[in-house]
């Protein structure tokens, strides 16, 4: 029997697509998904990067038992703002980040491509989680937590949806159980992009043995409110910056007297493809 080749990617809940749709029919949960993770704001106006927790956010996976094969990875990484500060109806801008070293001042991302060989995903599931947000370690697309703090509850106690009103988090400590795969258990760049022509086919790595694969990538968000900002002498940055750069600059705006707002990490995804010969599990 022939190679079978497949891709498992990123999808979650869009608060800005509620109530409008994404597709023919919402999801189980009855929220409309669509490409990738939101990321939460910080936790307060007042968050720097001492005290602001990384967000986790496990990406994609795969269970697989013998072996089998990685020919291909994405990653995908916006910038966003609400281009009405607030104000509903929400009016995202966001851009794809181009630049492959792009980091805030105050925030960045790492990727880790890993091989969990007992990964712990609960047997009954807590209730607090919801669509997209998962108690500790997750088999498909979601924020993980060991606890938080929310402003807009459902009657269980879990989120309304995960990434509004978050005001305390703590991230789980799953990676002592991470075995790096490919050399590439944790980097910083977005080295594979989401619209890159050889997505299926720019790795070859041979995973033996049984467990999971998966992407995983944490967040430190930046802060609009605190952040520095290019100096005075700065006066025409779009016209020679990164794109990243141009758009922060183009989209950032105080509302009311003087509350900045400004593009903060947005949206983040993966995508992995794998090659099994003759039947996958």
């Amino acid at each position: 029997m022939g190679a079978k080749r497949f891709e498992v990617w990123t999808t979650g809940v869009d608060e800005a697509l509620q109530g409008i749709s994404s597709g023919p029919s919402v999801n189980a949960s009855g929220f409309s998904p669509y490409t990738g993770l939101r990321i939460p704001a910080v936790l307060s106006a007042s968050s720097t990067p001492a005290t602001q927790p990384r967000y986790w956010f496990q990406l994609c996976s795969r269970r697989f038992t013998g072996k089998t094969r990685i020919v291909g990875i994405r990653q995908l990484l916006t910038l966003g703002v609400d281009a009405n500060g607030g104000t509903p109806p929400e009016y995202p801008m966001e851009m794809r980040v181009r630049t492959p070293t792009f980091r805030f001042t105050d925030g960045n991302v790492s990727w880790h491509l890993v091989h969990e060989q007992q990964p712990d995903v609960n047997g009954s599931s807590p209730s607090t989680n919801t669509q997209n947000w998962m108690y500790l370690s997750s088999d498909g697309p979601a924020m993980l937590y060991q606890s938080f703090t929310n402003t807009n509850l459902q009657p269980s106690g879990a989120p309304v949806i995960y990434m509004e009103g978050l005001t305390a988090y703590t991230p789980p400590n799953t990676s002592q159980a991470w075995l790096p795969v490919g050399n590439l258990g944790s980097f910083n760049d977005v080295r594979f992009p989401w619209d890159g022509t050889l997505a299926w086919n720019d790795l070859d790595i041979e995973v033996i043995g049984s467990g999971r694969i998966s992407l995983y990538a944490t967040v430190l968000q930046s802060n609009p409110q605190t952040r520095e900002t290019p100096s005075n002498q700065v006066t025409s940055l779009s016209a020679y910056a990164t794109p990243e750069e141009a758009f922060i600059k183009d989209l950032s705006f105080t509302v009311g007297e003087e509350t900045p707002v400004g593009p903060i990490y947005w949206r983040i995804g993966g995508g992995l493809a794998f090659e099994d010969e003759g039947v996958a599990t």
